[in-house]
């Protein structure tokens, strides 16, 4: 045998391997993030900026909209490393010409 179960499942056994897929990709998330932070260390960043400023780098920049729907990520997630970027003087947000985009455009 080569070690799978091929033994028919009923919908609790489906639920309990999603649980068990979920919670383990949780975990390896968050050792991966530990090791992109522990790499990241001596520059400053923590990997959630850095993937932001990646984002950010090939376009010289981009709205707020732009990151959150590039990113996935919400509003209030995106505004908390931008504004840690902003205080690090790692980018800097300039006003946009068109005032319906209240929050700006985020630079390099």
């Amino acid at each position: 045998m080569d070690g799978r179960d091929t033994r028919p499942t009923n919908g609790q056994d489906r639920e309990r391997r999603s649980s068990c897929v979920c919670s383990a990709l949780r975990v390896v998330s968050r050792a991966v993030t530990q090791l992109y932070d522990e790499a990241l260390q001596p520059s400053g960043l923590r990997v959630t900026q850095f993937s932001t400023l990646a984002t950010i780098a090939p376009r010289d920049e981009a709205t707020p909209r732009q990151l959150e729907c590039m990113l996935v990520i919400d509003q209030t997630t995106l505004t908390r490393s931008l504004n840690r970027l902003e205080r690090d003087r790692v980018i800097e947000r300039v006003p946009h010409p068109d005032r319906r985009i209240k929050a700006g455009e985020t630079h390099i």
